[in-house]
C-alpha cells in the first residue's frame, strides 16, 4: 500500500508541458493527409469540459484544444476559452483556417488564447484558385489585428514538404509562400529555401513552420522495431472527446486507452498498469505498444536505436 501511495503521489506531482483536449472530432474538410477516424463524430459539452479542467488542475499550464477535428466548429468555443482563462490555462488552437472570419472578433477578445496555428496545407485547392487567395486574405487580416491588439503568437504551417509532391502541390506551395512574402514585406525570398523542421520568423510573434507530412500510426504499415522512445506521457498526454486519456496526441483512435476521466481521476489513470509499463518502456528505449512501433513521427525527435 505504501508503494502504491508513493506512485500516486509521484504521478499527482507530474507537470506536463501541454495537455491536448479534443473538444470535437468533427471537421469541415476531408484532407488527404489527415486520419479518417472510426470513432463517432461528437462535440464535448461545456459541462464535460469544465469537469475535465477541474480534474487536470495542477498537471499543466498549457492546453491544445485539438487531436482530430476543427475546433472552430465548436459552438461553445468562446465559453471554453473563458473557462480556460478562469482556470489560469493558456491555449493553443490548431485550425485549417477556413472558418477564421466567422470567429475573428471572438478570438481577439479571449486572453486565454496564447497561440493560433494555421495549417495552410489543409486548403487543398489549386494555388492560383481565387478561393485560395480569399482564404489567405482572411487569415492575413486576422494576423494583422492579432499582432497589433493582442500578445498572441501565430504559426503558419506548411507540413507538406515531400520529395514525392506533385507538380500542383509544389506550385501551390510556391504561390502561398509568395503571398506570405508579399503580406509581410519580406526582404528575402523564402519560396526557394524550404527546409523541413526549420521555422522562419516572419514578424514579431509570427512564424512559418515547415515540415514533411507524417503518416498517422493507425494506418496499415510495418512495425519499425521495438527500440526507441517517445515524448508521450513525458511532456504531454491527450484527452479525446469522450474523456478517454491516451498517451500522445497521435493516438486518435484510442489504440492505447489508459482510462476515462469521467470514471477515474487522472492520478489513478496515470499510475495504472498500462501507463506505468509504457512509461517504463520509454525510459528503457523499449516500445511496448504496436501503435508506437508503427509510429514514424517519434523518429523526428528520437530515431530508433
Amino acid at each position: 500500500m505504501e508503494r502504491i501511495a508513493a506512485e500516486l503521489e509521484m504521478v499527482e506531482l507530474k507537470k506536463f508541458k501541454k495537455i491536448y483536449i479534443e473538444i470535437t472530432n468533427n471537421c469541415n474538410l476531408s484532407c488527404s493527409f489527415c486520419h479518417r477516424s472510426r470513432r463517432p463524430a461528437d462535440f464535448m459539452s461545456p459541462a464535460a469540459f469544465d469537469k475535465i479542467l477541474a480534474l487536470i488542475r495542477g498537471y499543466t499550464d498549457h492546453l491544445s484544444l485539438h487531436v482530430l477535428g476543427e475546433p472552430l466548429l465548436h459552438p461553445h468555443l468562446g465559453l471554453f476559452l473563458d473557462s480556460c482563462h478562469h482556470h489560469g490555462l493558456k491555449v493553443n488552437l490548431s485550425t485549417n483556417g477556413t472558418l477564421i472570419s466567422q470567429h475573428h472578433a471572438l478570438l481577439l477578445t479571449k486572453p486565454a488564447l496564447r497561440q493560433m496555428n494555421f495549417s495552410l496545407h489543409s486548403f487543398e485547392r489549386p494555388g492560383s484558385d481565387p478561393a485560395t487567395q480569399s482564404y489567405l486574405l482572411k487569415i492575413f487580416e486576422f494576423i494583422r489585428e492579432a499582432t497589433t491588439e493582442t500578445a498572441m503568437f501565430i504559426s503558419l504551417r506548411l507540413w507538406n514538404l515531400n520529395a514525392a509532391a506533385t507538380g500542383e502541390q509544389i506550385h501551390r506551395n510556391r504561390l502561398i509562400l509568395k503571398r506570405i512574402e508579399s503580406f509581410f514585406n519580406l526582404p528575402v525570398e523564402i519560396s526557394g529555401n524550404l527546409t523541413p523542421g526549420n521555422g522562419i520568423p516572419l514578424a514579431p510573434r509570427v512564424f512559418l513552420s515547415q515540415e514533411r507530412p507524417f503518416i498517422w500510426p493507425h494506418s496499415p504499415g510495418p512495425e519499425l522495431g521495438d527500440r526507441g522512445t517517445c515524448r508521450g506521457l513525458r511532456d504531454h498526454i491527450a484527452i479525446l472527446v469522450d474523456g478517454t486519456v491516451v498517451p500522445c496526441c497521435l493516438d486518435a483512435e484510442a489504440d492505447i486507452p489508459l482510462g476515462n476521466l469521467h470514471h477515474h481521476p487522472l492520478a489513478e489513470i496515470l499510475s495504472g498498469a498500462r501507463a506505468s509499463l509504457l512509461r517504463q518502456g520509454f525510459s528503457n528505449q523499449h516500445l511496448r505498444e504496436a501503435l508506437c512501433r508503427r509510429c514514424t513521427y517519434r523518429q523526428r525527435f528520437c530515431p530508433a536505436i
